[in-house]
């Protein structure tokens, strides 16, 4: 039960409760900054994960649409013929997978449905596709068509960094 205090006024005698102290409501306060700071952790790890199960999914739908747009049309949404190890256009293929470039999409088939960007982050944003920490992702394409990029069997890999400068951290379809 609170404390009352009594004050005499003109009006009478007034009881009221006491106030918290200057002291009381610092140990308050640091109390809730130390359980906001072992939480914190907590939510970034939770929010990392959450990032890279969006890229793996990302990754998953473009080299699904990727795939798509060749089993359609024969060839892959690319302009150049070549080199595999080079990584092609992210906004040239983008824009084949979306349907707006007609030169290598005649028929304007969307083949990937691109979100778009929020505050910088992962979706679409001015014609490139970005992952979950604002990074454009990587697609090399088999431009030689011979089933093979850079002794990988397979005709498209999409990856991203991952959020890391670290390369072994990176999140790819081939991994």
């Amino acid at each position: 039960m609170p404390k009352l205090v009594t004050r005499h006024t003109s009006h009478g005698t007034v009881r009221r409760p006491a106030a918290f102290t200057l002291i009381e409501l610092l140990v308050v306060i640091s109390i809730i900054a130390i359980l906001a700071g072992l939480a914190f952790p907590a939510v970034q790890g939770a929010l990392d994960t959450s990032k890279k199960a969006q890229a793996r999914n990302d990754i998953a739908q473009l080299a699904a649409a990727v795939k798509a747009f060749q089993l359609e049309y024969g060839r892959l949404p690319s302009t150049t013929a070549g080199s595999d190890a080079a990584p092609a256009d992210n906004a040239a293929v983008m824009n084949a997978l979306i349907g707006s470039n007609t030169t290598l999409n005649p028929r304007a088939i969307v083949f990937f449905e691109a979100k778009a960007a929020k505050g910088g982050k992962g979706g679409l944003d001015g014609g490139v596709y970005k992952d979950p920490w604002g990074t454009a992702y990587s697609i090399s394409l088999d431009t030689s068509y011979d089933n093979r990029i850079s002794n990988n069997l397979t005709t498209v890999i999409v990856s991203s960094t991952g959020g890391s400068t670290d390369t072994n951290k990176a999140i790819s379809n081939i991994k």
